[in-house]
């Protein structure tokens, strides 16, 4: 421990005479170079508190991240592992021994006579259990928590399982979403074959928004007027009307709401009530001719 100390006490001097020779050797440099004596004082401080920030700095540094990875290396040699083992064992042996004489001296106290009065054997075995019996109890208890866990176990992953149920319900919703979904392609596919040669390109693509929203909700939608080729009539229009109303399975009254909302430049002069008792009726000629098998 005093070899230590000495080497310690001598490495801090040679880190001291160091960092002083480092800041005379700064100073006479600015004095070098016409400096006043003054600054050259201040540059030696300066000079010193720096590089002795920096040595510390470099040694926290070596501490904390150079020497367990050096000692790491280090110690795949097997020499120098054998040292370490060395010079550990004492300090354990120490610690032992120490301990050792601590429970002697609790061992050596004299401890206070108990006296049992026993009145027959039948009561020295009740009050004092055989060792075998408790340890039986003992070994008893961790097969009882084991056993309470795995059934707690069991019964979150049954928890977490869904039910039959469940199951039938998803499926059954997934199927409904399908039938939805291809019913509304198939009724945007009949818009486009059908009403291609009659509107534009950005009308057609409007309508087709405008029937799919109409199918989706509940309310009618907000729309803007799509004007027809001058080639359909107005039973054309309300003809296509019957059609996807049908399709969608929607009331008439509603479906002439909406398609007196979506052609009102050739519905103009028609009422809704017009509308909603003449759009399945084929009495004059027309090019949209009633189609119930859309969808």
């Amino acid at each position: 421990m005093e070899q230590k100390k000495i080497e310690h006490r001598t490495l801090n001097l040679i880190v001291f005479g160091t960092i002083v020779i480092i800041g005379v050797l700064a100073r006479q440099t600015v004095l070098h170079y016409g400096w006043d004596e003054f600054s050259s004082y201040l540059i030696f401080v300066v000079c010193s508190i720096i590089i002795g920030a920096i040595y510390l700095n470099l040694q926290m540094v070596f501490r904390q991240l150079l020497s367990p990875t050096i000692e790491k290396c280090f110690m795949k040699f097997e020499c120098y592992r054998n040292k370490v083992i060395a010079v550990e064992v004492p300090v354990v042996h120490s610690e032992l021994a120490q301990s050792t004489q601590n429970s002697e001296l609790i061992i050596s106290e004299p401890e206070p006579e108990i006296e049992i009065e026993t009145t027959s054997d039948t009561t020295e075995e009740v009050s004092n259990p055989s060792c075998s019996e408790l340890s039986e109890d003992v070994a008893e208890l961790p097969k009882e928590e084991a056993t309470s866990s795995t059934i707690n176990n069991i019964s979150i992953e049954e928890s977490n399982q869904p039910t039959e149920y469940e199951i039938f319900r998803a499926n059954a919703m997934a199927e409904k979403e399908r039938s939805s979904q291809e019913k509304l392609d198939k009724v945007l596919s009949y818009t486009k074959q059908n009403l291609v040669l009659y509107l534009d390109e950005e009308s057609l693509h409007r309508l087709c928004g405008y029937i799919t929203e109409y199918y989706l909700s509940d309310s009618l939608p907000k729309v803007e007027s799509i004007k027809l080729s001058s080639q359909l009539k107005t039973i054309d229009a309300m003809h296509f009307g019957w059609n996807i109303g049908k399709a969608f399975g929607k009331p008439r009254l509603q479906t002439a709401t909406f398609i007196k909302r979506v052609f009102a430049h050739i519905l103009r002069d028609v009422e809704i009530s017009t509308i909603e008792r003449k759009m399945s009726h084929t009495e004059s000629e027309c090019k949209i001719k009633l189609d119930g098998k859309i969808a």
